[in-house]
């Protein structure tokens, strides 16, 4: 996720959340961008939400 906004020119860090429940699991992090970043970041790392070939069918 973080190289898909450093493409798109959008400073990025991951922040650790603490430590994880359950060993071995790694531990849970998330991704930290500047303010005025925040809704290009959660467009791109949205996912797609309709199939472009369901909306064609429907417009015709």
């Amino acid at each position: 996720m973080q190289q898909i906004l450093a493409a798109h020119e959008i400073p990025a860090r991951v922040v650790s959340q603490g430590v994880s429940a359950h060993f071995g699991c790694g531990v849970p992090a998330s991704l930290q961008v500047c303010l005025q970043d925040r809704w290009t970041a959660l467009l791109l790392l949205s996912p797609i939400d309709e199939n472009p070939e369901e909306t064609l069918d429907k417009n015709s």
